[in-house]
Order: structure tokens, then sequence, then C-alpha cells
């Protein structure tokens, strides 16, 4: 034993049980501890000694000889099957759930419908084919509708414009079904659902005509649209519906400008222009009602050539957010094509009916080297949004700091990008020129991707809108005519406490 050390130690007793009637016996131990190189020795003696009967624990005696007790045998077959069926059952895992695996669980996503307009709408082979120009859904998630038109113009648009509604029917298992076509005599470049009242439907076309559509009427008395010669007759880039406390500030700011009376059912909608213009309109269904709240003008005060915007968005207001997590609640992101990144003010205290353009802008961020192709505020993140660029490039922001939180140079080609509403830092991608996979999932505050499986089959997709009502759902359109409807796991996604604090 000259390996052991010189720790001194005492032997542990317990006590023990035992059925059996016996005489008490002793028991003593000596061990002997030693190390060599030192001069030490231990000694370690005591005495223990254990007995029990039947009688001393009040029990039965046929009772601690039977094993199992009696009922438990009864107690399991009535309680395991419902709790191995509970487990089956159960497909609820936590959203911010985190994992020691290095390995990624893999999600598999599924093809809800699949809709082939070309078959949809009977084309022929000499018939031009129709390319999907935007996807929107209502706030419920029971409706879909389909820009379709041609994707490139030589100088300007000549084509028709068509959009598709599709409506989820019961009596089809809950398809999509096809229940009504609006035509447009132009290609339809942008079109947006309301966000709360399901029919109204808003598009913008190449001509530069900003429409309103209020489905639950006539086929008379459906549409509503802008003066003519908004956006100085050019293409209209994007559309975005005022959330309430933004439609609140520019409703307020117009009862102050004409000394109108606020209708009960007046919304805020607003476009962007190529010709570098965002135009805020009040719409009323109801009292046919379209006018223009303000125009804002990029870069107006700066004698430059006005940009082609592509893409905006406006800053995402919660007015219960903690005192902390406070941010300014009229800024919004102008990206234009040639990569610039404008932020803007909305500026209502200067409305006045003398004042018809005004530059919003107030500091131009570091941008991207090529055109912005998309970009959107998180849904949960103050102040943070997301923008990517022709180069494959995928870039975060925060309004408070000029240059990009993260800067993500991907290796796929990428057209489109979306928020998932419910996930603070995950975005789905549409990618132009898919081999595989025809959307991409991506963590952007880990900087990579998320392996979700399923999310394959068709040409390059054009346009993307996700719907969270209930499901998580993709609909993903695509240059070839073909929209997917995908359901995404997205409850099943797994996040660190990291990717929270992005």
């Amino acid at each position: 034993m000259s390996n052991l050390s010189g720790f001194d130690s005492e032997a542990i007793g317990f006590d023990s049980i035992s059925q059996n009637k016996r005489s008490e016996t002793d028991c003593s131990t000596q061990t002997y501890f030693t190390e060599s190189g030192t001069a030490s020795q231990t000694n370690v003696a005591k005495d223990c000694g254990s007995m029990v009967t039947p009688e001393e624990l009040n029990a039965e005696d046929d009772i601690l000889k039977e094993y199992p007790p009696p009922g438990l045998n009864e107690f399991l077959r009535k309680v395991v099957p419902s709790m191995l069926e509970q487990l089956d059952n159960s497909d609820k895992d936590y959203l911010y759930q985190s994992s020691d695996s290095e390995d990624d669980d893999i999600l598999t996503a599924k093809v809800f419908q699949e809709i082939d307009l070309k078959v949809d709408m009977r084309l022929g082979a000499g018939d031009s084919q129709p390319s999907v120009l935007g996807v929107t859904w209502s706030s419920a998630g029971n409706s879909l509708a389909v820009s379709i038109g041609e994707s490139q113009h030589e100088n300007w648009c000549q084509h028709d414009g068509l959009i598709r509604v599709y409506t989820v029917k019961r009596a089809e298992q809950d398809k999509l079904v096809h229940t009504m076509d609006i035509t447009e005599k132009n290609c339809v470049t942008a079109l947006r659902y309301h966000p709360s009242v399901s029919a109204l439907l808003a598009y913008g076309s190449a001509s530069g005509e900003v429409v309103l559509c209020n489905l639950r009427t006539a086929e008379d008395g459906m549409q509503l649209s802008s003066p003519a010669g908004c956006h100085g007759s050019k293409r209209v880039s994007a559309l975005l519906w005022a959330d309430p406390p933004l439609a609140n500030m520019y409703l307020t700011a117009q009862i102050t400008k004409t000394g109108k009376r606020r209708g009960a059912s007046d919304q805020i909608l607003i476009s962007s222009g190529s010709d570098g213009t965002v135009n805020v309109w009040q719409v009323n269904a109801n009292l046919k009602i379209f006018e223009n709240v303000i125009s804002y003008n990029i870069n107006g005060s700066r004698k430059m050539g006005a940009p082609d915007i592509s893409c905006f968005d406006y800053i995402k207001t919660y007015p219960l957010r903690p005192s902390d997590q406070k941010v300014s609640d009229d800024v919004f992101v102008v990206g234009t094509k040639t990569g610039h990144l404008y932020l803007c003010k909305t500026k209502t205290d200067q409305l006045s009916e003398f004042i018809d353009d005004l530059d919003p802008v107030y500091e131009v961020l570091e941008g991207h080297s090529t055109c912005v192709m998309d970009l959107a505020f998180s849904f949960q993140k103050p102040g943070v949004f997301a923008s990517i660029s022709m180069d494959s490039e995928l870039r975060v922001y925060d309004i408070n700091q000029a240059g990009p939180l993260k800067v993500l140079c991907l290796d796929i080609p990428i057209s489109c990008m979306a928020w998932l509403p419910t996930n603070p830092c995950i975005t789905v991608l549409g990618l132009s020129k898919p081999e595989r996979q025809v959307l991409s999932v991506y963590n952007v505050s880990s900087g990579r991707p998320v392996k979700v499986e399923g999310l394959s089959g068709g040409a390059g997709v054009r346009a993307i809108a996700v719907n969270q009502s209930g499901t998580c759902r993709i609909a993903a359109g695509d240059e070839e005519g073909v929209v997917r409807v995908y359901d995404l796991p997205s409850r099943r996604i797994r996040l660190s406490p990291e990717d929270l604090e992005f």
C-alpha cells in the first residue's frame, strides 16, 4: 500500500435491516495506512453492531417478505399508459430552449399546398408565362393574394396586371381555393393586406397608381384609386399599412392641417416609388376617402438626384415597453437601388398646407455596395432592422449607430426576406437561384443557418410572406408562376440565451 496518501479518515458505518433474527455480533476492524517516505502510521479501530426485528419496524412479517408491495402493480398499470400517451401526443417545445449538443436538430417543413398559376389560369404553350411579383396574407391567415405579371420591362410597362385571391375552404380540406380576380392595366408591383381589417387590400402599379380594394363590396365600388400623377407616374416599389400608434400620429397631423374631423374607419397607407418619394395616404373605403397627408422627398433638401427607392419600413412601436427599452417611435428607413440606407424622421410637427415635399433624412447609414433588395424592422427588438442586398449580404442595424451590428456574407443568391414574428432573431430568405432549397432560414444572432429540410422545389423566388396567426406558414412565389405554401415548425427552433441579446 505504498501508493496511498497520508490522508487520515475514519470508516463510516450505517444501519442495516435484517429480516432474520440472530444474536448480536461484535465486529472490529483494524486498518493500516502507510506512505513511503513519511514517518507516520495511522491505526483506526471501531466496533459496530446492528440488529433489527420486524416487530421493531411495526410491520407484519408477510408484508416484509412480499415484493413488490401490494397495490404497486395495479397503480403502475393505471398511471404508466396515460403518461406514455401524454408524452407521445405532446409536441410543445419551448421557444427559448438551449442545447448542449454541438449539432442542431434538423427541422422538417412540409408543403401545405402548391398553386401552379399556369394551370390555374389555363395558359397554353404560346401564352406569356406569368411571374409572381408579390404575395400577401390576410390578418387571419385564411386568404392569400398573389400578384402576377412581367418581372422585366425595357422602358415602361405595356402588360396587363392581375391579382388572384385565394381563400381557405373547409369543403376543400382547408385548402386555398381561387375566389376572385382583380385586373389592372399595368403590372401590379406591390400589394399588401391590412394587418387587422381582412377586407382591405392595397396595391401599387408600375405606372405609379396606388389602389385600395374593399373586398366586401360589389365589383362596381370595390376599388378606390389615388390621385393621378402620384410618384411621378413611376413604379410603386413598396406598400405599408401604419400600425395604430403611427396612424394616430399622422391622422392627428392631418386634422391640424385641414381642420376636418377624423372618421372612425380612417386608415393610413404609405407607399414608396422609384421617383424618390414616400407618400402617406389617409384612406377610408366606406366614405370613399383617398387623400395625401404628406409627401416625403428623399434627399430633396440636399440638391441631389432623387434616389430609386427599392424598399422601406417603419419602426415597430410598442407603448408598453419598459422604460429602458424605449426608442424613438417616429423613425423609418429607406433603401435604394444604389445600396444607400437613409434614416428618416416623420416630421409631423412640420406638416402644414404650405409644405408639400419634406426631406425626412437625418442620417445616412453605412449601407450596401449594391441594390438593397429588402429591409424590415424586427418585431421584438426595438430599433433593430435587417437588410439584404443583391450581392448576398445580410446586415443587421440599430438606429442608434451608423454602422451595422452584424454583416453576414452569404454564399447563396438572395432576393427577399421576412422576419419570423415569434422568433426575435430568425429570418427567412428567398433564393433567386435555388439549387436544392428555395428558402433558407437564418439565425442573424449567431450568423448560422437553421437546418430545415423540405423547403425545396421550384425556380427562383420573387416574393415571400409569413403568417403566424396559428401555424407558421410561408408563401413563396417564384418566377415561373408557382406559389408554394410551407408549414414551418418554428416552435422547435432552438435558441440560446446569447441569441436573445444580439
